[in-house]
């Protein structure tokens, strides 16, 4: 429970931005029996608060200088920033795709970029563990064409589309396998959070 700071309290850590990053590193914080503040600049967003709607949307991104996607024509974006607290996770579209063994070798493998001081062994199971804190669905099994064995998601896949029924039904056809896209999104019910009612406002804020 968070409970507001007294003035000339101290703590142990202060925290900028209740995002996702910032909101899970004052959670473990906490849990390990530290005093931690979060600085938002932006308000505490209830779920009666979310419309979806692209218009009303708006209320959740954060106005501010745009920065510049490079090409011949560069524009401005900045509309998958996030005010409030829970920043960008209020309106991200919850892919929670794991790097592969292969991305922390690159230069040794191919010869591009630079090596990792680290492999994908070292963090894995951290994969692991924020499958089950956040909630994410997927198929663990069906990864492993890419990826080592690793815990299975908490949550069983998302429905499929019809659009997407045809990709699977054309790349099955041309022996092209796929898995399903692990999501920070709930399939069935998980820790008191419904299930996701497939509404399609993802960008927009209301939950998952």
């Amino acid at each position: 429970m968070a409970t507001p700071v007294k003035s000339g309290e101290k703590v142990d850590a202060v925290i900028a931005g209740a995002g996702a990053s910032g909101s899970v590193f004052a959670a473990t914080l906490a849990k390990a029996g530290k005093k931690v503040v979060l600085l938002e600049t932006g308000p505490d967003w209830q779920l009666s608060d979310l419309i979806s709607s692209d218009i009303w949307g708006r209320r959740i991104k954060a106005a501010g200088a745009p920065f510049l996607l490079e090409g011949k024509n560069p524009f401005g974006y900045s509309y998958q920033s996030g005010w409030g607290v829970g920043g960008a996770a209020l309106h991200y579209f919850a892919n929670f795709p794991r790097l592969l063994p292969s991305d922390f070798k690159m230069k040794s493998e191919h010869n591009r970029g630079l090596d990792w001081p680290i492999s994908y062994q070292d963090v894995a199971r951290y994969y692991d563990k924020v499958a089950q804190d956040v909630g994410v669905s997927g198929d663990a099994k069906a990864e492993e064409i890419w990826r080592p064995a690793g815990k299975p998601y908490p949550m069983p896949p998302m429905k499929t589309f019809r659009n997407g029924e045809l990709w699977v039904k054309a790349c099955a056809e041309h022996g092209i396998r796929l898995a399903p896209a692990c999501v920070g999104m709930n399939s069935t019910e998980y820790k008191g959070r419904p299930a996701c009612i497939y509404d399609g406002w993802c960008h927009i804020g209301p939950a998952r």
